[in-house]
């Protein structure tokens, strides 16, 4: 699909939340230094996306996330051009709040490359309902997200009003072994404490998003195995070899 804002739906804006006009924007939150396999450094920098960059990252997340993750995949949502639009549309919601962020090389140049990225938004109890998307990879996508949230309030369990969330957390391959996602993770309480919420909640669907959330010391809430997911002809909904379950993953700060 040649991806353009033209053939992205516009969703109804559901989030309440407003970005404080007191954070900088763009922002930048966090710069280290990686290595790759070949001992080569990179300096790399987080920053706010800003709308000049929104459809690069919508690009970004569908070739790097939505052909990636385990999730996206075993639903073959790259495949499905209506559920793709969906979920490109989602995204390009939650880039409306101008909270998401993205990792680029340290350049000194006016677009520096993206070598990843994290969609973030905040939720609110006064939101909107969430906008119900069309197909049949969206509808197992979001069976699998309200079963993991099923008894599990957001804000009863952070004792909150408003949480960050986030999702499409994903890095160009040419960058993968480099500590990049795991950065981008860590920036996340950055990001927080920034906008004054107490905490963070995602959904983790792969071995190596969930091994990065705990390593930067986030806690599981809930836990779904994929096995435990069936059609109506006893086949795998999600046929995933690596990753055994999908997790609940957050943490809080007082």
């Amino acid at each position: 699909m040649k991806l353009s804002m033209e053939n992205i739906p516009k969703l109804p804006l559901w989030n309440k939340w407003k970005r404080p006009a007191s954070i900088p924007y763009p922002n930048t939150w966090h710069k280290f230094t990686a290595k790759s396999k070949d001992g080569k450094e990179f300096k790399i920098k987080i920053i706010d996306i800003t709308p000049d960059r929104f459809e690069e990252s919508l690009e970004f997340v569908r070739d790097y996330w939505c052909s990636y993750e385990p999730l996206a995949v075993s639903v073959k949502l790259i495949e499905d051009e209506i559920c793709l639009r969906n979920d490109l549309a989602k995204q390009n919601a939650s880039f409306q709040q101008r909270v998401s962020i993205m990792a680029v090389l340290d350049e000194d140049v006016p677009k520096p490359k993206m070598i990843g990225l994290q969609t973030l938004y905040v939720a609110s109890k006064e939101d909107d309902p969430a906008p119900e998307l069309a197909g049949n990879a969206m509808s197992k996508l979001e069976k699998m997200n309200e079963d993991l949230y099923a008894n599990h309030d957001q804000f009863e369990i952070l004792g909150t009003d408003r949480v960050l969330k986030g999702f499409g957390l994903c890095v160009r391959p040419d960058y993968w072994g480099m500590n990049i996602g795991y950065n981008i993770v860590l920036c996340l309480e950055k990001v927080a404490k920034a906008y004054d919420l107490k905490g963070f909640m995602a959904l983790y669907t792969s071995i190596h998003s969930q091994a990065i959330a705990a390593n930067a010391g986030f806690k599981v809430y809930n836990e779904i195995f994929y096995d435990d997911y069936k059609d109506e002809k006893g086949n795998a909904m999600f046929p995933i070899e690596l990753t055994k379950s999908a997790k609940l993953m957050g943490f809080k700060y007082s």
